[in-house]
């Protein structure tokens, strides 16, 4: 009988250890605001899969890196554009999107309750630091940009043209390989792809005055 008791008492105690150690947040619930990518896996219906840079610190210990699933079942869908903050479908959501997203955790789940899908279009004039025509790079220290400006200005981006970039130079057209590194003054324009913020170029003005 005391055998008994005494390995019931060493499961209890074994239990309430379990209990001590698992992990705080493995059912609570708190308010979340979260910036990421789409990436990995198409968002659906239901389900967006973001791999989060950004946001609230309590989220973001959780969550900063990985691609996860997030619930949007209820949720708003907004997109911004030139005419400001639009509703929009779902459908609307894409692959390498960046999406800024609102929301309560509740158990393991994090619900949406407001996504916003960015405008990750540029458009920004700066001085050419260095080019490089073996990977179709154009580094530039930012001066001026519509996207992030306060994250980018006076530093150096890298640019990246490709067969479809258009690029004049005094208003001509030229190969976008002639670009020289002589710290002259240029304009360009294109989108954000990709965690890793790729500039990828649509139109790049030389010598713009």
């Amino acid at each position: 009988m005391k055998l008994h008791f005494l390995s019931l008492g060493i499961a209890s105690i074994a239990a309430f250890a379990l209990f001590l150690a698992a992990p705080v947040f493995a059912s609570s619930t708190y308010p979340f605001t979260l910036r990421g990518v789409v990436d990995i896996q198409a968002p659906t219906k239901s389900v967006v899969y973001v791999t989060v840079t950004n946001g609230s610190a309590k989220a973001l210990a959780e969550v900063q890196g990985q691609n996860i699933g997030y619930s949007i079942g209820t949720a708003k869908i907004y997109k911004i554009t030139n005419m400001g903050k639009k509703l929009v479908s779902w459908k609307q959501i894409k692959m390498d999107d960046e999406v800024v997203m609102k929301g309560n955790r509740v158990g393991t789940t994090f619900k949406v309750s407001e996504l916003v899908i960015n405008d990750r279009s540029f458009d920004l004039v700066g001085k050419v630091t260095d080019i490089n025509t073996d990977v179709k790079t154009i580094n530039v220290n930012v001066i001026h940009s519509t996207y992030r400006e306060k994250g980018i200005k006076s530093t150096e981006i890298t640019l990246k043209y490709t067969g479809d970039t258009a690029c004049k130079r005094l208003g001509s057209d030229v190969a976008c390989s002639t670009v020289d590194a002589l710290h002259q003054v240029v304009r360009a324009k294109g989108s954000v792809t990709g965690e890793n913020q790729v500039y990828t170029l649509t139109n790049f003005w030389d010598n713009y005055k």
